[in-house]
């Protein structure tokens, strides 16, 4: 049996302001118009890599401090976390396991290349360009905006 995980990154915000949509609110055409009082949070904001299969969230890593995902940091949690969050969702001792992510740098680097070939995992091929594939990246990550959407989630 073939187990497929795909992941993806995102910048999650210390704070998401609210959309306009969100803040609408049903009034009659003499109302005064609502006072809204202006905030201010830090901009700041985190990385967020996941992982997930058809049945969901496999892993969720938050790199702090402005860091961004690269091969060291992606192997490393191939290697540890994720590892151990697949072998705990799947306990078959046969099992598979095919990558399927964009060609992004981290994804695609001979480092990379070789935690795979460690780890005995199959890397699916992503074209450079498939509108098919593109609601990959925005499954996990348009409802978490959603969510979060002018809400302040990490201190």
């Amino acid at each position: 049996m073939d187990f497929i995980v795909t992941t993806d990154e995102t910048w999650v915000r210390y704070f998401t302001p609210e959309s306009k949509r969100s803040s609408m609110q049903w009034r009659h055409a003499g109302s005064p118009k609502p006072k809204k009082a202006k905030t201010t949070f830090p901009s700041g904001k985190v990385m967020a890599t996941i992982f997930w299969d058809s049945k969901g969230v496999l892993y969720v890593d938050f790199l702090t401090e402005r860091r961004t995902i690269n091969a060291e940091i992606y192997s490393a949690l191939l290697e540890g976390p994720v590892k151990t969050a697949i072998r705990k969702k799947r306990k078959r001792a046969q099992i598979s396991v095919s990558f399927l992510h964009d060609n992004a740098r981290p994804h695609v680097a001979a480092r990379t290349k070789d935690t795979f070939q460690k780890l005995k995992c199959n890397i699916l091929p992503h074209p450079t360009y498939s509108p098919d594939l593109a609601p990959l990246h925005c499954h996990p990550f348009d409802p978490l905006n959603e969510q979060l959407g002018g809400k302040k989630v990490l201190q």
